[in-house]
């Protein structure tokens, strides 16, 4: 069976290749040059806030007196933003992606993904498409129903390796994992952060009585649509590498690795059975947290601060786990200290990422920005004023990849226009979750994206051109669903 060895002499298991990190490294620097440009383009100006952080309405005003972002700047915004309202955000991330290459390396050492791995394809070698399309529907339910996207760098690396133990490539790993995460966040069934705060804020400013499942069977159409969508399209993309490996984009990167995965060779420790299950409790005990953490905030309203908490479950889990098997506290703690720095370098990236809203916030032209487009959307049709919002939340999405940061910003907007232009409020919230979704895993400015692509070795270019063409059915999908969503009457039902 063509698949992947894990050799004991190979780098770790997570670590940023030189290519893909100078590819993204020049992208994000451009953006970043391209963002202090047009604080020198755009004037300032600002919207008065309430005290839970909604814009007050009619209350924008220019600011004739604030200057252009300053040129010496542009180059210091990824270390100022460790001043900003996003650096505990950014710590958190980046301290949990270093645990993540930490743990992961002692998986990999230690025999653990091997033996996973093993039991997958012992189990799914004859219905490994069924196994397909149950990784992605797993994948996007979690992104749907909890929200659950960053999370999902947490199994890449054992996702990227089944899919080339099974004769395909890295980019069917990625795909079934952080695409489908991504798809199904976008395709939000009660996902609580886009439609569940959108959903609140629209209510409480309002006074509409609407709430999460406002709209839902609407939404469960959505995602089966969006579902056969991204399967139909990994499906038919794995079998074309499998029938012809060289026509994978990732064909000379893969071919560096052994491609027999070689079920009976001999694990670096003995016990098959204490790794599979070391290694599967702390999964078992991280799957229970991130669940449990989503129902609180999706039925108790109780925030849980799930990165930092996964991080922590991931250090304590890997270093224990890692200990059970080597027997060896020194050996345990050097393989997690290799993984770690095998993928500090992704820290710039996130760094870098942040500098683009960093600088477009500072100089005050994100408000202006909102301004101009809530002015032209004033006395439009229904039709055209639900797709400029959704064009609007696509355009805030560059800059800004966090879906309740959004809704706190642009909601207070959309519900008055809503009104203005004759559609419903359900509807203004269709079109945000579709803006602030499927471009999660394109915008070369989603720190989770840099992430994932740099752990898999995959140059961005070489991404976007793999899924540029599901984008663009995305989006023409999407834009008929907004249609057929205002003249089937959605929010009225």
């Amino acid at each position: 069976m063509k698949g992947f060895v894990l050799m004991n002499n190979q780098k770790s298991l997570l670590h940023i290749s030189k290519n893909a990190f100078l590819s993204v490294f020049v992208i994000l620097l451009v953006l970043v040059v391209a963002s202090g440009i047009l604080t020198h383009l755009i004037p300032a100006g600002s919207y008065d806030y309430s005290d839970n952080g909604s814009i007050i309405e009619n209350s924008y005003r220019t600011l004739p007196d604030v200057p252009g972002y300053p040129i010496w700047k542009w180059f210091l915004a990824p270390f100022m933003v460790f001043g900003g309202s996003d650096a505990i955000n950014i710590i958190a991330i980046s301290i949990f992606l270093l645990i993540l290459g930490g743990t992961f390396t002692i998986m990999d050492k230690t025999g653990g993904i091997h033996v996973i791995i093993k039991k997958l394809i012992l189990r799914y070698q004859n219905r490994k498409y069924v196994l397909l399309r149950l990784v992605i529907l797993v994948f996007m339910l979690f992104g749907a129903f909890f929200g659950i996207f960053e999370e999902s760098m947490a199994l890449l690396p054992i996702m990227i390796l089944l899919s080339l133990s099974l004769g395909w490539d890295t980019l069917v790993g990625v795909g079934m994992c952080l695409l489908a995460a991504g798809f199904g966040f976008a395709s939000a069934i009660t996902n609580p952060f886009s439609v569940g705060i959108a959903t609140e804020l629209a209510r409480t400013i309002s006074g509409e009585n609407i709430n999460l499942l406002s709209g839902v069977f609407f939404r469960l159409f959505v995602f089966a649509i969006m579902y056969l969508l991204l399967s139909t399209f990994l499906v038919r993309y794995a079998k074309k590498v499998e029938t012809n490996p060289e026509r994978s984009p990732m064909f000379e990167e893969d071919k560096k690795k052994a491609r027999d995965f070689d079920l009976s060779k001999s694990l670096p420790f003995e016990n098959e059975n204490l790794i599979f299950k070391s290694f599967t409790i702390m999964f078992v005990v991280l799957l229970g947290f991130v669940v449990l953490a989503s129902i609180l905030d999706l039925v108790a309203k109780i925030s849980v601060p799930t990165i930092p908490l996964m991080a922590l479950t991931f250090l304590i889990g890997g270093i224990t786990s890692g200990f059970i098997v080597t027997k060896d506290a020194k050996k345990t703690w050097t393989f997690f200290a290799n993984g770690a720095l095998g993928v500090a370098p992704a820290i710039l990236l996130i760094l870098l990422a942040a500098s683009v809203k960093h600088i477009i916030t500072e100089a005050q032209i994100m408000d202006t920005i909102l301004h101009t487009i809530a002015t032209a959307l004033s006395d439009k049709s229904p039709i055209v004023g639900v797709l400029i919002i959704y064009a609007l939340v696509l355009f805030l999405q560059f800059f800004i990849g966090s879906a309740s940061a959004k809704a706190f910003l642009i909601m207070p907007l959309l519900v008055p226009l809503a009104g203005l232009i004759g559609i419903t409020n359900q509807l203004a919230i269709l079109a945000f979750i579709f803006g602030d979704g499927y471009t999660n895993v394109i915008f070369p400015t989603n720190g989770v994206l840099l992430i994932g692509l740099s752990i898999a070795s995959v140059g961005y270019a070489k991404w976007f051109k793999w899924t540029a063409v599901l984008q663009l059915i995305t989006l023409v999908l999407t834009t008929l669903l907004l249609i057929l969503a205002y003249y089937t009457g959605y929010g009225t039902w």
